[in-house]
């Protein structure tokens, strides 16, 4: 059987740039099907005939622009996976592209860079492996945010003297608003480092005035309509999520783990349920079914997630930051914090840990039954010992964290067996 290759289309109006991915790419002609082009037109000329996974395409381009095309692509192909290879651009063409773009490439690059954020991008479909759902995620261009908060941030920023402080910890509040200000940082236009350690240096390096025009010109978040899943949260998804966030800083700092692997940990753990944001707003029916079945049978939410639509949020969400191009460690630690079995102090290790504590020592949700704790991830031996050592840590190193309960005692004599 032939393996299947990756389709790709390139589009760029400049010879030398085409000739040059020409050259870069070589190395992928047996791997990939790859067209190059040099306008808008040609582009949507050759979609017309032949199918591809992604599309990569320059913004500055005379007559149709990038951001003309790929906006074109999204309505009119929307499971493709777009992506922009530019230089420095306007913020203009930044608001006018955001929409349709998955992820921003910074032009000039190197071969790696550009053949890692394709394949990364597919390989995200390892994740996700229903093809109708793969499609109607890869669609998504806005996530719901907390009308509060983002009440709270039009108020802010619309007054004389804004603060990038409040605004950044407003934004902190949403886990919307995190993954799409962390997409948003990519950009060329930015030119930002890509190691970001916080949303506060984000918005800080940002600048208000970019933030600004991107939060409150591009319309990139729909204010989420509690009506439409009365017994799903915002709120509480939060809550949990920046809980994990800080449960895997508290362990990162009482085990000393490296700061590169911390930094992507809490990110990865603020974000790993934003596949639930994406279920509960775009799949709002069948998410009731879930949140329903759950409330009934107790079951796990990701056995049920699996029997009602063949997948669960964990999937969703890798799927989802992986094409908007998160870091691989970051889009496995979402992909596989209800699975990961191994002890290694890896990004996936550490949100599974910190998640599975959270369930056990908050009461998020009466109706939940408490995620277990795999035994297999802790070291033989010592599985009651090392888990109590980090949650007296996070106990006597967080204050004014009066929702955690002492472990179940029956939990805790299970792993020390």
């Amino acid at each position: 059987m032939t393996a299947y290759k990756i389709s790709v289309l390139f589009v760029d109006d400049e010879p030398n740039v085409l000739a040059a991915l020409k050259r870069m790419l070589r190395a992928k002609r047996n791997e990939w099907k790859m067209e190059f082009v040099d306008s808008g037109v040609a582009a949507l000329a050759l979609l017309e005939d032949m199918k591809f996974d992604v599309v990569v395409s320059d913004i500055k381009m005379p007559g149709m622009d990038g951001a003309d095309l790929l906006n074109k692509v999204k309505d009119k192909y929307p499971g493709m996976i777009r992506m922009a290879l530019s230089g420095q651009v306007g913020l203009n063409e930044v608001i006018r592209s955001i929409r349709a773009v998955h992820q921003y490439i910074s032009k000039p690059c190197k071969a790696e860079e550009l053949i890692d954020k394709i394949e990364g991008a597919i390989k995200s479909r390892e994740i996700l492996t229903d093809p109708e759902m793969q499609k109607l995620v890869t669609e998504i261009e806005s996530l719901p945010v907390t009308p509060n908060v983002f009440e709270s941030i039009e108020i802010e920023l619309k007054s004389t003297d804004p603060s990038i402080k409040k605004v950044a910890e407003y934004i902190s509040m949403d886990v919307g608003l995190v993954a799409k200000i962390l997409r948003l940082v990519n950009s060329p236009y930015f030119g930002l480092p890509t190691q970001i350690g916080s949303i506060s240096q984000a918005i800080t390096m940002l600048g208000l005035e970019s933030v600004k025009a991107l939060i409150l010109s591009t319309h990139l978040f729909a204010m989420y309509d509690e009506k439409k899943l009365p017994n799903f949260s915002l709120n509480l998804l939060w809550e949990h999520s920046f809980r994990v966030s800080n449960i895997i800083r508290l362990i990162c700092e009482c085990e000393k783990i490296d700061k590169v692997v911390a930094v992507q940990a809490r990110m990865a753990g603020l974000l790993h349920d934003i596949g639930k944001l994406v279920l509960a707003n775009s799949f709002s029916v069948q998410y009731g079914k879930v949140i329903k079945k759950v409330a009934e049978t107790h079951q796990p939410i990701c056995d049920c997630e699996i029997e009602i639509l063949g997948t669960t949020h964990a999937h969703i969400g890798a799927y989802l930051m992986g094409l908007w191009g998160m870091s691989g460690d970051i889009v496995h630690g979402i992909g596989a914090h209800h699975q990961y079995q191994d002890f290694d102090m890896s990004v996936s290790m550490l949100v599974s840990i910190a998640d599975a504590i959270d369930h056990q020592c908050v009461i998020i949700n009466p109706g939940y039954v408490r995620i277990a704790l795999d035994r297999n991830i802790l070291p033989d031996g010592q599985h009651g010992l090392q888990l109590e050592k980090w949650i007296n840590y996070v106990k006597d190193h967080w204050e004014g964290l009066d929702e955690f309960q002492d472990l179940d005692a029956d939990m805790l004599a299970q792993l020390r067996s």
